[in-house]
């Protein structure tokens, strides 16, 4: 996972995220008409998960390198091949089938199988599929490393609109409460029982809560909005949230256990996992830069036959020529030449299939290729092939310390939004009941609007604080399960 989002993630304040820009994710369709959904925490991550472009190129990106293992392992095979020409020769060429010199035009036909197999070169098949295995693997947890910044953000964003939506809750109580405040001294004051300063106080107070409940509500609009874009939902839809764990069903957190849950974490942790793969598949690359040293051998195996319209061959007629020969002989001591009788003869074509069976020729090579000099390949190729195992090693290093360093600052916030959450809720008893009692005291006309009011916006203060709180330590337990777990 990166580092930026170990940092937005632990060392952010709920309360902050209102004041920052929206970001948008993914493009969210448009609708005339509100959509009503009411979904739990699992559900938009699932969403979440599904419609995220992001994670969309990432199994892209794993089918191809699938994809590429499976192509590598089917490259150690023989290659076959087929091949056939078909030609006509026109005006003086030489007869394929007689080597002749011939004027004639002249149809051939050649066709043929050839074969292919690398027996040996250097290991570089082998290393080649054991290297994009590994890629493959890391390409599978960087996917799930994908998903778990998807979740991350969802988690996030879902607790951002859980806390606002509580804070309008309570920004609006305290409008009410201001309200009834402003009822009851205008009637004092009709009374003349109080001075009129304590209305004019009332009256400040219920103006300053009303502009506290429209930033409020507008922080509850933007999370909302914020958390549609993340789950690529609609901006009209009305989405409701069920809420998850209060705090006090969470475990306590254990001080100390920082290097207890990094032990547990990069056992699973889907980004340590993908560095580790990918300076293994490094390794391997080194290796393939040494393997273009050594020779390669290769068997070939051929077979193939043609066809030529100019082929003929001699034929017996069955009619007889006499015919005379350089020879001679004495008779009488007269020489007469010597005259025989010659079969007459012919040519006809060959047939085209006849052709091809006497045509055939067969071969099987075995060819090796021994590297001497080939502009030092080898030595630069092995040198990049070591400096990028040095650079897998070293961010995969960087990616196990940010891992730890961020398991020191999630522990470290956990206790501390413990902490802080008890204190709170001590503090918002507490002043729960001082202000009960400055509300009965002001009731009975014997405590000012000033103090009633500083009584009535400690509470408050510390209402929104605790409900800030809440969430922050619903926040730090559940990463801290994730990193003992994998899960939320």
């Amino acid at each position: 996972m990166n580092r930026f989002l170990y940092t937005a993630l632990l060392t952010g304040w709920l309360g902050s995220a209102y004041a920052q820009p929206l970001h948008t994710a993914g493009q969210v369709p448009a609708t005339d008409e509100p959509i009503s959904v009411t979904m739990t925490l699992d559900q938009c991550i699932a969403l979440a998960i599904d419609n995220q472009p992001s994670i969309r190129q990432a199994q892209l990106q794993q089918q191809i390198a699938d994809n590429t293992v499976e192509q590598t392992r089917k490259s150690q095979l023989p290659v076959v091949s087929a091949f056939t020409n078909q030609g006509q020769n026109f005006g003086r060429n030489v007869d394929p089938y007689t080597n002749s010199i011939t004027n004639s035009q002249i149809a051939t036909s050649t066709l043929g199988v050839g074969a292919s197999w690398t027996a040996f070169n250097g290991f570089q098949l082998k290393n080649t599929l054991a290297q994009q295995t590994l890629t493959a693997q890391a390409s599978q947890f960087e996917l799930a490393a994908a998903k778990n910044s998807v979740t991350f953000n969802v988690l996030l964003a879902y607790l951002q609109v859980l806390t606002a939506q509580d804070l309008d809750r309570a920004s609006s109580m305290q409008v009410q409460v201001s309200q009834a405040l402003v009822d009851r001294t205008e009637k004092l004051v009709k009374a003349g029982t109080t001075a009129p300063y304590n209305l004019y106080d009332a009256r400040s107070q219920l103006a300053n809560d009303q502009i506290q409940h429209v930033q409020t509500e507008t922080n509850r609009k933007t999370a909302l909005l914020t958390l549609l874009q993340l789950l690529n939902l609609p901006a009209t839809t009305q989405l409701v949230l069920d809420h998850i764990n209060d705090p006090s069903t969470v475990t306590t957190p254990s001080p100390g256990n920082a290097y207890q849950v990094y032990s547990q974490a990069q056992t699973f942790m889907p980004d340590v996992l993908a560095a580790n793969l990918r300076t293994k598949a490094s390794q391997l690359g080194l290796k393939l830069a040494k393997g273009l040293a050594y020779p390669s051998v290769t068997l070939n195996a051929s077979w193939g036959t043609s066809y030529s319209s100019a082929a003929r061959r001699s034929v017996m007629t069955g009619d007889m020529v006499e015919q005379t020969t350089t020879g001679f002989v004495d008779v009488s001591g007269q020489s007469y030449p010597v005259r025989v009788l010659t079969p007459v003869t012919g040519a006809e074509d060959i047939a085209y299939f006849q052709q091809l069976t006497n045509n055939q020729y067969k071969s099987l090579t075995l060819s090796i290729r021994i590297p001497i000099l080939n502009g030092f390949q080898v030595r630069y190729r092995t040198t990049n092939a070591r400096l990028q195992q040095q650079l897998a090693e070293s961010q995969a290093e960087s990616t196990r310390r940010n891992l730890r360093q961020a398991i020191d600052q999630s522990v470290t916030q956990q206790q501390n939004a413990y902490d802080r959450y008890t204190a709170l809720s001590a503090q918002v008893t507490t002043l729960t009941q001082s202000f009960q009692a400055a509300e009965a005291r002001y009731n009975a006309g014997l405590l000012p609007a000033v103090d009633y009011n500083l009584a009535k916006s400690n509470l408050d203060k510390a209402t929104i604080s605790l409900i800030q709180a809440r969430y922050e330590r619903i926040l730090r337990d559940r990463i801290v399960h994730f990193y003992q777990s994998g899960t939320l």
